[in-house]
């Protein structure tokens, strides 16, 4: 992995119709050659090349986003701790005179 060197590849990303996308990756050559050895080392011989590339992108945005929601509940978590309690007040319901609920108290 240390030849994958994400400042050095091209990225092209085409904004088509109707909402789609396409994200191409150019790799040099030592790190395509990375990605061949990668490839020929984790992916199962009943996955097509495609869904494995599908899967490994996906895996990182899962991943991504687990991150940033970690992070995000840290902060929470970190900016409520130096609160010693959190206390909701009670709302007062005046019950109008006359009605069952009044009769009960």
């Amino acid at each position: 992995m240390k030849n994958f060197k994400p400042d050095n590849w091209s990225v092209k990303v085409e904004h088509r119709k109707r909402d789609r996308m396409k994200i191409g990756f150019k790799l040099g050559k030592e790190e395509a050659e990375a990605f061949v050895n990668f490839k020929n080392q984790t992916k199962p011989d009943s996955i097509s090349e495609d869904n494995f590339l599908k899967s490994i992108f996906f895996l990182g945005l899962s991943t991504l986003e687990a991150n940033i929601s970690r992070k995000i509940e840290d902060q929470i978590a970190a900016s409520v701790s130096g609160v010693d309690e959190v206390v909701i007040p009670e709302e007062s319901v005046e019950v109008p005179k006359g009605s069952d609920a009044a009769d009960e108290k």
